[in-house]
């Protein structure tokens, strides 16, 4: 079994390095795809490139976002996967709690995607005192000493799919039947906002994306970094621990309806769908 990052990124130099790094440890490849960054980003993905044979520099092409880019990344690379494999929806700032090779080795034959539940980082007031004035104009560079520590889980998405030789990608976020989702859900820390200027550029690259047709970055319509400071009494504290609070009740909905889900197994066992 092996593992396909793919690695569709932009303007994230701030955390691209540290990100590669840990993907590293479980990703047997790494494409990367940089759809435009204005910053160092994909530099020091060349970097790591060079230091880490996992990743592979796949290109980089200033191109609205669209999730439908890493349909790209498949069809170049998808005659290096085998029956078994794992394609992944690899994101620069999403860090796995639950350990990816272990976890994906667990998910039995028949489940072909795997969710993940999302833990959301946000930044606090209590936490800024850490950051100097150049923080506000230059994003500091991220380890995991630097992260923020609050959090909120109520958020899932899929992540993971097995390889199968007659998936089809012809545009979208997914390939088409996709297969029976698995109802074990893997833990992640997302840490969409890191630091004052890393969280304005993103607001910046986003609002940008919105004026050349991306129509889902709704939540980030605030025009100033500020506005996205939040309430640590709102959130869970990450002591370090290994210990998370995840509402199962606040989470979205991942497994299909059970129609749908025994259609699915149905097409899938007599292998209609690929």
């Amino acid at each position: 079994m092996r593992i396909h990052g793919i690695y569709l990124v932009k303007n994230e130099a701030d955390i691209v390095r540290h990100s590669l790094r840990e993907s590293a440890r479980w990703c047997d490849r790494i494409y990367v795809y940089d759809n435009g960054s204005s910053d160092e980003t994909w530099s020091r993905s060349q970097e790591l490139a060079a230091e880490l044979p996992q990743v592979v520099l796949f290109k980089r092409e200033d191109k609205p976002f669209d999730d439908a880019l890493r349909a790209e990344v498949f069809h170049s690379y998808r005659g290096d996967a085998q029956p078994g494999d794992w394609w992944c929806r690899l994101d620069a700032d999403e860090f796995y709690i639950d350990e990816p090779r272990a976890f994906l080795a667990s998910v039995p034959r028949s489940h072909h995607v795997v969710w993940a539940a999302s833990l959301l980082y946000y930044l606090t007031r209590g936490e800024l005192a850490r950051f100097t004035a150049e923080d506000e104009r230059v994003p500091p560079e991220i380890t995991s000493a630097n992260l923020p520590r609050y959090y909120s889980a109520r958020a899932s998405e899929a992540r993971f799919f097995r390889h199968r030789p007659r998936l089809e990608w012809d545009g979208g976020s997914w390939p088409a039947h996709l297969g029976l989702v698995s109802p074990q859900r893997i833990r992640l820390k997302h840490f969409q906002y890191r630091s004052p200027a890393q969280i304005q550029r993103r607001l910046d690259t986003r609002r940008l994306a919105k004026e050349r047709g991306w129509k889902h970055f709704e939540h980030s319509a605030q025009m100033d970094w500020r506005e996205k400071i939040a309430d640590a009494a709102e959130l869970h504290l990450d002591r370090g621990d290994g210990a998370y609070v995840i509402d199962e009740d606040r989470m979205p909905r991942h497994l299909e309806a059970p129609l749908s889900r025994a259609m699915k197994r149905v097409m899938h066992g007599l292998h209609v769908w690929p």
